[in-house]
């Protein structure tokens, strides 16, 4: 009976530990996620701002190009050139980040005005989906 209740104590602190580390782990995972896409959102805000048109638009998923009907990346370079050509500079900051499996939202305000970005995850990390303002 002794011998019962202590392999019924050992599997239980065994499930409990086992429970703990796969909390740990799925939380570890979030907070690398929640900093990739803080990444990638500074990374794309600093291209913009630098006028790296080439790097924002390697920063773009593919469902971006298919949505807003880009063709291929030299028309996104053309268009962000033409486009932004006498846009001001902009100060970006990031406010905050959401992660869930496939997506992250990423808060910030630009210029003092609250926008946020919709980040999915491809084969090679998470690509801007989305802006959006106000």
């Amino acid at each position: 009976m002794k011998t019962r209740t202590l392999i019924s104590a050992l599997f239980a602190a065994a499930a409990l530990g086992g429970l703990g580390i796969g909390l740990a782990l799925a939380a570890s995972r979030g907070s690398s996620a929640a900093a990739e896409a803080r990444t990638v959102a500074s990374q794309f805000f600093s291209t913009i701002d630098q006028r790296h048109y080439a790097q924002t638009c390697d920063l773009l998923s593919g469902r971006f190009y298919r949505q807003n009907h880009v063709p291929d990346k030299r028309r996104c370079v053309l268009g962000l050139s033409v486009g932004m050509a006498m846009a001001p500079s902009y100060r970006f900051r990031i406010t905050g980040v959401q992660v869930t499996r496939h997506r992250a939202i990423v808060s910030a305000l630009a210029n003092g005005l609250p926008g946020h970005l919709v980040l999915v995850r491809e084969q090679d990390g998470f690509k801007v989906l989305a802006v959006h303002g106000g």
